[in-house]
């Protein structure tokens, strides 16, 4: 390099109290951080072709990382150029020389800027994890379970590459960590008292990932609150209520409530009561009865027939009451609905068939 900086004319004059030949070098590695950051932007989409033209997120994932590694690549020349410049300016019989100050600062920064680039870039990165599950997953279909440790994952990588990359930064500027450190620990009682909140919402995450009271796409009810989880993250979890709003729960407080989750059903159980006319005859009351038990057994989506029944309950002074329980096999609550239809409307025509009439208060005898 020597060699370079003597071919810039005047090189040897002083300015800010450094040779104008080594700011030409400086400049001319800013010239090629510049470049390393334009080809690392270039070849990463190339790198990653074969999986970007099937899937989505890895288009995604090129546009918002690729800028930081792109940073990235220019930081770490502009921090080992410089750092090899110092070396040679140190060298016995060098004619070049770079004060410490310039020295310190410039690979400092270089080294700053490859941290920063490339913790940005790994956190991104994290979010093809989820690529990698799919192809492991035999089925290319990710359930409730697999999203939330999905979900738990990314928080927790992205967690740990933030408090490496603090720490990187802080070795950069040559900041003691061995003084930081201990500086924690006396300072520590304190700190955890601040942090008290983040460190329980910390436990409360890796708790629900052990216990796994709940997966991603559960219907829960904590306390008055009811709605679909859609994120379970390292400090908070996301549900989505019935009115499509997002509410925020921190994961401390929900290892202390009580959670009731919908989506562990095995069954729901459907229990209408049915009121026929009092002068109904009695031998199609039983007829209507043991239909209803028939259409119940028949049915795809109902189960624990053994536990179903359609029995005469009560007679009072207008109508006869007829009590149904059953069970159904069902994913969500729409197909419930579709199904509480199919079998109502079988019923409504088995009523017919036995000329049966349901009860209605507001139709008023003679003589009454």
């Amino acid at each position: 390099m020597d060699a370079f900086i003597q071919l810039v004319p005047g090189w040897d004059n002083l300015v800010f109290g450094v040779q104008t030949g080594v700011f030409a070098a400086l400049f001319g590695i800013f010239i090629l951080g510049m470049i390393a950051r334009q080809l690392t932007m270039y070849i990463l989409p190339h790198i990653l072709s074969h999986w970007t033209k099937n899937v989505d997120t890895v288009n995604e994932f090129e546009l918002s990382a690729r800028s930081p590694f792109g940073a990235s690549a220019a930081g770490f020349v502009w921090w080992k150029a410089v750092e090899y410049l110092a070396v040679e300016a140190a060298e016995p019989g060098s004619v070049i020389t770079l004060p410490s100050t310039y020295e310190f600062w410039l690979t400092a920064i270089g080294e700053t800027i490859f941290m920063v680039g490339a913790m940005f870039g790994l956190m991104y990165m994290v979010e093809l994890i989820q690529l990698l599950v799919l192809w492991w997953d035999d089925d290319g279909v990710l359930d409730g379970t697999e999203k939330t440790l999905i979900s738990a994952v990314e928080s927790i990588l992205r967690f740990v590459i933030l408090m490496f990359g603090i720490l990187a930064i802080a070795s950069a500027f040559n900041f003691n960590l061995t003084t930081i450190v201990a500086g924690l620990g006396v300072g520590g009682l304190a700190i955890a008292f601040a942090a008290k909140d983040t460190i329980g919402n910390l436990f409360g995450a890796v708790t629900l990932l052990l216990d796994r009271p709940f997966k991603m796409g559960d219907w829960i009810k904590v306390g008055n609150l009811e709605g679909e989880v859609i994120e379970v993250g390292i400090r908070t979890t996301l549900i989505r209520t019935s009115a499509d709003t997002v509410v925020t729960l921190p994961n401390a407080s929900l290892v202390h409530k009580n959670i009731e989750n919908f989506g562990k059903r095995r069954w729901r159980r459907y229990q209408p009561t049915l009121y026929l006319d009092l002068a109904s005859d009695s031998k199609a009351v039983e007829s209507f009865c043991r239909g209803i038990e028939d259409l119940i057994r028949k049915n795809a989506k109902t189960q624990k027939e053994d536990d179903s029944y359609a029995l005469v309950s009560a007679i009072s002074k207008d109508s006869i009451e007829i009590a149904i329980n059953l069970y159904w096999n069902v994913s969500g609550g729409l197909e419930e609905k579709q199904e509480r239809e199919k079998i109502l409307i079988d019923i409504i025509g088995l009523a017919e068939g036995l000329e049966l009439t349901f009860f209605e208060p507001r139709i008023r005898r003679t003589g009454e």
